[in-house]
Formats: C-alpha cells, sequence, structure tokens
C-alpha cells in the first residue's frame, strides 16, 4: 500500500474540494492517503480569511496585493502529518492570489517542514483560480524542487465566464457565500470550480498515480 498525503491551502473551500476529490480516486485504489490543511494564523492577514461571508470583500482582497506581488510570507500552522517523510507521493494544491501562489501555501514551500516532507519524493501540483494559473505552479514547482521534490505534473482549475463577469461572480459568492445565479439583474457564470471538475480531478490524479505509484509497486 503506497502513502500519499495531499497538503493544500483552502479558504474558501474550493482547493479542498478538489484535494478530497482526488484523495478519493486514491483511497478507492487501495493506498492509504493522508490530507492536510494548512492554517494561515499570520495575525496581520489572518483575521480576514477566517470566515464568510465576507464583508466588502474587495478591500480585504485588495489589501493582499502589495505582499502578493513581493511573494512575502507569513506564519502559519502546519500539521503534524506534513511535518516528515514516509510518503510515496506528495501532492500540493493551493489558489491564486493576484496571480501567484497564495501567502499561507508559499509559506508552507518555505518550512523546513516541506523540505521533510519533499525531499526525495514525487510531488505533484494543482492550482485553483479565476483565471491566471501560470505563476502559481511555476512558483509552487520551483519552490518544491528546491525542497528536495522529484516534480511529476501539474494542472489547474478555473471559474466559468470572461475576466469581468468571473470576478463579479466571485465577489458576489464571497459577500454572500453562496452562488448567485444573478446579480443586479444580470446573470451569473459558477463563481468557483466548473461543474465538471470532478472530471478532471479523476483524470489527472489517475495519471500521476500510473507514472508514480504503479512504477513503485513494480519495482518492489
Amino acid at each position: 500500500m503506497s502513502k500519499v498525503l495531499f497538503v493544500y491551502y483552502s479558504y474558501t473551500q474550493q482547493t479542498r474540494t478538489v484535494a478530497d476529490t482526488m484523495a478519493d480516486v486514491l483511497r478507492d485504489r487501495g493506498h492509504d492517503v493522508t490530507e492536510a490543511a494548512i492554517e494561515f494564523t499570520d495575525p496581520k492577514y489572518s483575521k480576514h480569511f477566517q470566515t464568510l461571508p465576507m464583508k466588502m470583500p474587495i478591500l480585504h482582497i485588495t489589501g493582499m496585493l502589495s505582499e502578493q506581488r513581493r511573494k512575502k510570507i507569513g506564519e502559519i500552522r502546519v500539521p503534524p502529518e506534513a511535518t516528515h517523510d514516509g510518503y510515496d507521493l506528495v501532492v500540493l494544491g493551493a489558489p491564486t492570489w493576484w496571480l501567484t501562489t497564495c501567502m499561507p501555501m508559499r509559506s508552507f514551500l518555505h518550512d523546513p517542514a516541506a523540505k521533510a516532507v519533499l525531499d526525495g519524493t514525487p510531488f505533484a501540483v494543482f492550482t485553483t483560480s479565476r483565471r491566471y494559473y501560470k505563476d502559481n505552479i511555476k512558483t509552487m514547482r520551483e519552490l518544491g524542487e528546491r525542497a528536495g521534490g522529484r516534480f511529476v505534473d501539474e494542472t489547474h482549475f478555473v471559474a466559468d465566464g470572461n475576466q469581468i463577469m468571473s470576478m463579479w461572480s466571485w465577489l458576489a459568492f464571497m459577500r454572500h457565500n453562496e452562488e448567485r445565479d444573478h446579480s443586479f439583474g444580470v446573470s451569473m457564470p459558477k463563481p468557483n470550480l466548473k461543474i465538471n471538475f470532478a472530471i478532471q480531478a479523476v483524470s489527472f490524479i489517475g495519471s500521476v498515480a500510473d507514472a508514480t505509484l504503479a512504477a513503485r509497486s513494480a519495482q518492489t
């Protein structure tokens, strides 16, 4: 039985939903799967990311712009499961904040715990975002490899709608903590994951498992 670790940060629970879907696939295949959610505890920022709905979401989100663009790190709590080695595969998941990896997940990848988990271990990454994901993937891959991990594959999940409409729908979701079909009489796209995201998630993790866990089983 191979051991797999999912490490992710999720505020709106979209990244967690993807991780749960992938984890269930591997459990059905007979693998030992652990999920570890990073907690954002930095006193300067975490108060804005504790509950939903969020009043005036645009103000809270823009408040992270400078730190995100400078790729700063902050205080986090790492679950004990994500502080040691012994895994055959690690899957990293993070939402995109201002074009790059969210601060909590970036902070984990700078933490000594990441090296303990990733050193010599195959890892894959996935992102959730409204539109832009490339720098998020690039950052997680680079930091994962810097921690000693062996990059395997990546994928991204994006929301419905164009740039303007997806932002409008997402802000409405943050404000009310539920999907809104209409806002001010305008039809809204889905604010978060596309309705068929699970098909992509199942296909991706199946491919990663075939390339890593199946190969390991053949060697042993």
